[in-house]
């Protein structure tokens, strides 16, 4: 398993942070490959890595969607209901993202 050293898992982990997105970019995530569910695992992760074990993960959650690329392997990674809480107090008004962010997929 990878660890929070590896400076690739780290980089790639840095490209999509919890992030809300639009209902249409989480429900084109849902069909777009099989959707992984964990269990004890909010939401669902896309099937296909982005590299490694760092997959797309994403959750609806009271009205609301968010996405991130998280660690498949590593929980500690994951976006649970307790991130999203700590993300909206934050952020009051965040951009909602209709795909992933420029630097998600600059490779």
């Amino acid at each position: 398993m990878s660890s929070d050293s590896d400076p690739a898992r780290a980089a790639a982990l840095a490209r999509f942070p919890l992030s809300r997105v639009s209902e249409a970019f989480h429900d084109e995530m849902l069909g777009v490959l099989p959707p992984v569910h964990c269990r004890g695992a909010a939401g669902f992760f896309v099937s296909e890595a982005v590299t490694g074990d760092v997959h797309a993960q994403f959750v609806a959650c009271n009205g609301r969607f968010y996405g991130a690329y998280v660690a498949l392997r590593d929980p500690a990674t994951w976006i649970t209901h307790a991130a999203i809480a700590a993300f909206d107090a934050v952020h009051s008004n965040p951009p909602v993202l209709d795909w992933y962010p420029a630097e998600a997929v600059d490779r």
